[in-house]
């Protein structure tokens, strides 16, 4: 049947046999992107409870995810790749956040004072500064290659800050902007691992601190 069989009652017609490989596909992927959620939360879990000091075992993730060791080393050739993919998702999703709160300012300098305080917010919610100490201290067990997520999340953050760095008279605004992204990050960290709250006047000085050094010739 060859081609005409593709195409029989219709020119480029999917033929039932394709649309039922395609099910099959569909169901496969289906269940791997469930698999990979369930492992990369129980690990992620199981770190927060871990207080960040020590690595889940794989056994411990399976068991938490309702998987197999079979199942784990389907999607991940081991316990870095997995805590990897924790950070890179983190990182994302931190990144994406910062943005979204920056989106609300109308003007600069608020923009730039909206992404400083997302960045911090990570260090003042309770659930979200135990998670973000939790992925960054396993983050720091990683191999040298797999540490590039902490850079990939300062380029990130400092693409969301160059634009109202420009419009602040920066001199230079990509090196301005990966200046605040990561000035920012690390007062992050330093409340997170003090396990401190940074109250508002924290927030103002850093803010006042980063806009004064951004075009500090026209102030």
């Amino acid at each position: 049947m060859g081609e005409q069989g593709r195409t029989e009652g219709g020119r480029g017609r999917v033929t039932l046999a394709e649309r039922a490989v395609r099910r099959r596909v569909a169901s496969v992927e289906e269940t791997a992107q469930a698999d990979v959620r369930a492992l990369m939360e129980a690990g992620l879990a199981l770190m927060v409870a871990g207080g960040g000091k020590k690595g889940p075992r794989v056994a411990d993730i399976v068991a938490a995810a309702g998987l197999s060791n079979d199942s784990f080393y389907r999607y991940f050739a081991g316990k870095d790749a997995l805590v990897a993919a924790i950070v890179e998702q983190g990182a994302r999703t931190v990144a994406g956040y910062v943005r979204h709160r920056m989106d609300t300012g109308a003007g600069a300098a608020e923009r730039v004072r909206a992404g400083v305080a997302a960045i911090m917010k990570q260090a003042c919610d309770a659930e979200l500064a135990a998670e973000t100490r939790a992925v960054l201290s396993n983050a720091a067990s990683l191999s040298a290659g797999s540490r590039h997520m902490s850079v990939a999340l300062a380029e990130s953050l400092a693409e969301s800050f160059a634009g109202p760095v420009a419009e602040l008279g920066a001199a230079d605004p990509v090196r301005s902007a990966r200046t605040v992204a990561t000035t920012a990050v690390a007062a992050m960290q330093y409340y997170l691992f003090k396990e401190e709250v940074p109250g508002e006047e924290d927030l103002e000085h850093l803010v006042s601190f980063l806009l004064a050094g951004i075009a500090p010739a026209s102030r």
